[in-house]
């Protein structure tokens, strides 16, 4: 029986490995749930667009002058991602 346990558990545990790896790590994972704090970010090259996002990471790799706009809080100018 604790063997089955055992082996659950490592099934388990190598399958978030799997899903985190196909989903680009803990960053891109971050990025894909919604943003509790109620936040999003502008970029010129998207104009007239809230995208999703609450930390400047999320914001688009091809995104000019990203500005993470979060509900409690100023904005703030994200750094060019690379």
């Amino acid at each position: 029986m604790a063997s089955m346990k055992l082996s659950l558990a490592v099934v388990f545990l190598l399958s978030a490995v799997v899903v985190m790896s196909a989903m680009g790590g803990a960053e891109e994972a971050r990025c894909s749930v919604v943003c509790i704090q109620g936040g999003y970010i502008t970029c010129d090259n998207y104009p007239y667009q809230k995208l999703d996002g609450c930390a400047c990471e999320c914001a688009p790799k091809d995104g000019q002058n990203c500005v993470l706009h979060l509900e409690h809080g100023p904005p703030s100018n994200c750094p060019p991602q690379s």
